[in-house]
């Protein structure tokens, strides 16, 4: 129940990671590290690197379960936003010091999320998304254990999003 830009929003800017995921995905990394937005003709990209950092729950859970290790990690995020409503994020960890995003593929691990959101009315929306992974892609307990989390997740940023969208119609100006 929002404004689907408020939701564009919520996913090009992965700052808000660190204050409403703090348990999951989100660490103060994300809000420290600087980004860059760029945009074409048709796209829009923010980009998001830390370099040797302690990986958030998530991502240290599924580096340690997919490649047996605990340590330093070098992070990404990638957002690409194709109006109106379509956006693809690029997320994953690397062991420190191997290349980050452009680490062997025995090094790391990551997602690609996309999400497709369709306005219904000025403060309504429905939310549609997919993940595919490159790690233990045959696990089905792992695979229900992500869905779980994203649930989780999105059900923070539900909050939030409509929240806002209060806070928005009841102060327009």
């Amino acid at each position: 129940k929002c404004d689907y830009r408020l939701v564009v929003d919520n996913l090009m800017d992965l700052t808000h990671e660190t204050f409403v995921h703090g348990s999951s995905i989100g660490q103060r990394a994300v809000a420290e590290a600087p980004f860059v937005a760029t945009h074409g003709d048709r796209v829009a990209t923010v980009t998001r690197w830390m370099e040797n950092i302690d990986a958030p729950p998530f991502w240290a859970g599924q580096i340690r379960h997919a490649r047996g290790y605990e340590g330093k990690v070098d992070r990404w995020q990638i957002c690409r936003y194709t109006p109106p409503s379509h956006v693809m994020i690029e997320v994953g960890v690397a062991l420190a010091g191997h290349g980050g995003y452009e680490a062997p593929k025995d090094k790391k691990v990551y997602s690609i999320v996309v999400d497709f959101i369709t306005p219904e009315t000025e403060t309504s929306m429905w939310y549609f998304w997919g993940m595919a992974r490159n790690f233990r892609a045959q696990d089905k307990a792992l695979t229900a254990q992500i869905r779980e989390g994203q649930g989780k997740i999105f059900a923070e940023d539900l909050e939030m999003l409509e929240r806002q969208q209060a806070n928005l119609t009841r102060w327009p100006e």
